[in-house]
């Protein structure tokens, strides 16, 4: 099977090149270069924009795992152009060449930020769609898309929540918390919470990500959606302490103002992707201390 990783470079597309260079012919794309030294021989740079590079890097695949995005909530609204572009027109290059060769399955990596202010908890795929950000609504544009181009390929979109690794990125508003936890415990400080901290989030590890990857691709079902998470919600004040507790450090957080549209609650309803074998193996407090030392 010939497979083509888009954002291989990347902190989530790293670990799914990873995981299918050992099984089949896997290689990946980005604009960037790959920082994991086992896998930059395997990445090659380009940009999705451009549709006639699409055209030759989809030639003779089997499957595309759409990683590749614009994932900065804050970038997004500072330049949406280049948000939308990256987001939104790459992925139809991709869905389109795609088509043309036929491919046989496209899995599209979306995002949990679609859902936008969750009206329950647990959120379902059913979910209303209202995303709060540039970003948001870039995601959700390429899940239609997918949807449309349905009836040429095999499409599956993924909505993976809170995804933590030792690969994260500090500045990622949907894992960058526990990175800031991490680095400033590390320089003996204490954590700063906005709010109350109770407001809650759904970690899952990068781990149950890839594994899920790897089941909506072989058993995932064209045209539908699935959630990738734990189902289990934990407070940010929770978080902190399992953290400070890691780094043996006593006292309290500290708290600061609420920031302006932080969600208070979120958690994924994962019912349909355990119909389809998933059974997530996160456990916060193990894997924490697993990659507290690999996080600056």
């Amino acid at each position: 099977m010939n497979i083509l990783v888009t954002g291989a470079s990347g902190r989530i597309g790293s670990y799914v090149l990873g995981r299918f260079a050992d099984e089949c012919n896997a290689v990946g794309v980005d604009l960037k270069p790959c920082p994991i030294k086992d896998l930059k021989d395997l990445v090659v740079q380009g940009d999705l924009r451009n549709y006639e590079f699409v055209r030759e890097i989809v030639r003779g695949v089997d499957v595309v795992i759409h990683l590749a995005a614009q994932v900065s909530v804050e970038n997004s609204w500072n330049d949406p152009v280049y948000d939308a572009e990256n987001n939104v027109i790459a992925t139809i290059n991709l869905l389109k060449a795609c088509s043309d060769y036929g491919t046989d399955r496209f899995v599209y990596i979306s995002s949990a930020a679609v859902y936008g202010n969750p009206k329950y908890v647990p959120i379902d795929e059913e979910h209303p769609k209202s995303p709060i950000s540039p970003y948001g609504v870039s995601k959700l544009a390429g899940e239609y898309y997918c949807r449309v181009f349905s009836d040429r390929i095999h499409t599956v979109i993924v909505r993976p929540f809170n995804v933590f690794s030792a690969r994260m990125d500090p500045n990622n508003p949907y894992s960058g918390v526990i990175a800031k936890f991490i680095s400033i415990v590390k320089r003996k400080l204490l954590p700063v919470i906005y709010g109350d901290g109770k407001q809650t989030r759904d970690f899952v590890h990068i781990r149950d990500v890839v594994d899920f990857v790897e089941i909506a691709l072989k058993r995932g079902e064209n045209g539908e959606t699935y959630n990738v998470g734990t189902g289990k919600e934990i407070s940010i004040l929770e978080l902190a302490e399992i953290i400070m507790d890691i780094a043996g450090i006593n006292g309290k957080p500290v708290f600061d103002k609420s920031r302006p549209g932080d969600i208070r609650r979120s958690c994924a309803d994962i019912s349909k992707a355990k119909k389809l074998g998933f059974e997530p193996k996160t456990d916060l407090r193990r894997d924490l201390e697993e990659i507290f030392e690999q996080i600056d």
